[in-house]
């Protein structure tokens, strides 16, 4: 599985989440690597192993400075592509110099994110998400940490029919961003499932009947690695989620809200800031939730007797309870799974041959070589009973909006 993942770029943090040209560097943790991350005095970035190739002590506590990182043990100083610079504490003209280098990593600047690249040889193409390329304006992103497995916490995203349920609400309020059941969650909590196959992933078709005989289909998408899309309510912006390992046991979500026909609102904005529906609320100047683990979610069991379903605050906050107090790592034999769980099981059997056939056979997964294949939306309808959404030409049109190869904008 960590060569499948390292097949692709993966995104890492904010742009604004690095650090200024000469700052000091921060930690990052990608894929059970501790790393730090920089930008040297011409404003390149460096994506380095946090130990120093000498004695392993951490480069966080370096001095960024004329051109790269030092080290503060020994003076050993490193360039963002890992090449050192300079080696104080050798004799001058030592061959040393130029056999020892730091361990670092490819790393571009694009859709508002850092991507680095993990993997062997040349890197791909980044993947050709519709948000790439947008003017700034157009664009909002927030990471955040979870307390789990990735794949475990991606799940929740896939598990159209928990709906129904972890997000209801007991009375509905008015204008509460969290009414996001509908009448079609609330009529019919057993939709059917079909899952379509893609190149990169599947669309996972779920549809619930409605009042007036007809079938409502919600298309989310799964694209390989760990990239989710669910479809946004009506004049909302649209979204990727990125379920990020950080390790084995926990993970970045990196959610991209944005539109591209025209710049955000100011409304919208502010709410995302503050943790609103797509995105987690955090402790301001940290990836940390608000409401996490160590404190119950900050559950309050009256609005559970009354308002809410669960008693917790927040559809993310929601999501990653159910995630996180499974453990870190579920014992899967300890599943009852049914026809519910339809797109989990279809995201876990397509991780896993990807991966065998990745690992085994050397085969590079499709979506990394076909960067046009994540260029998709997550959509919705009605439909007649009936309808095979798989045939309808108008809704796999607003699936696959363009299969044009969009610009991708680096910003530096």
């Amino acid at each position: 599985m960590g060569k499948l993942m390292r097949s692709f770029w993966t995104p890492a943090m904010l742009w604004r989440e690095i650090p200024a040209a000469d700052e000091p560097p921060v930690r990052l943790t990608l894929l059970g690597e501790n790393l730090v991350v920089f930008r040297d005095t011409e404003g390149r970035i460096g994506v380095l192993d946090e130990h120093c190739p000498h004695r392993a002590a951490s480069l966080f506590f370096g001095r960024n400075e004329e051109g790269g990182i030092r080290c503060v043990y020994h003076g050993w100083k490193f360039s963002v592509e890992g090449q050192c610079l300079d080696m104080p504490t050798e004799a001058p003209g030592s061959p040393m110099r130029s056999r020892v280098r730091a361990l670092a990593y490819p790393a571009r600047l694009a859709g508002g994110l850092l991507w680095v690249y993990m993997g062997e040889g040349d890197a791909p193409p980044l993947p050709d998400f519709e948000f790439l390329g947008l003017p700034d304006d157009h664009i909002y992103a927030s990471r955040w940490e979870q307390d789990c497995n990735y794949a475990q916490a991606m799940e929740g995203e896939l598990d159209s029919a928990h709906v129904g349920f972890l997000h209801s609400l007991v009375n509905k309020i008015e204008g509460d961003a969290q009414t996001l059941t509908g009448e079609y969650f609330r009529d019919d909590k057993a939709p059917t499932w079909k899952i379509v196959p893609t190149p990169a992933g599947f669309m996972a078709c779920n549809g619930r009947r409605t009042a007036d005989g007809q079938r409502y289909w919600r298309l989310n998408q799964f694209l390989t690695p760990f990239y989710t899309m669910i479809p946004p309510h009506p004049n909302d912006a649209q979204l990727v989620r990125m379920w990020v390992p950080m390790t084995d046991e926990r993970c970045w979500v990196i959610c991209v809200t944005f539109r591209p026909e025209h710049p955000l609102g100011g409304k919208e904005l502010a709410a995302w800031r503050n943790g609103d529906v797509a995105h987690r609320k955090v402790v301001p100047g940290t990836t940390v939730p608000t409401e996490r683990k160590d404190n119950n979610y900050l559950i309050d069991r009256a609005a559970q007797k009354t308002q809410s379903f669960t008693g917790i605050a927040g559809v993310r906050a929601q999501d990653a309870m159910v995630c996180e107090s499974a453990g870190a790592i579920v014992d899967r034999t300890r599943e009852n799974l049914g026809s519910s769980d339809r797109a989990v099981v279809a995201m876990r059997r397509t991780l896993i041959d990807a991966a065998v056939a990745c690992g085994d056979r050397g085969v590079r997964p499709e979506g990394s070589l076909m960067p046009h294949l994540y260029r998709v939306r997550a959509t919705q309808t009605v439909l007649p009973e009936g309808a095979d959404p798989e045939d309808s030409d108008a809704l796999m049109a607003t699936a696959r909006p363009s299969q044009t190869v969009n610009p991708q904008g680096d910003k530096q």
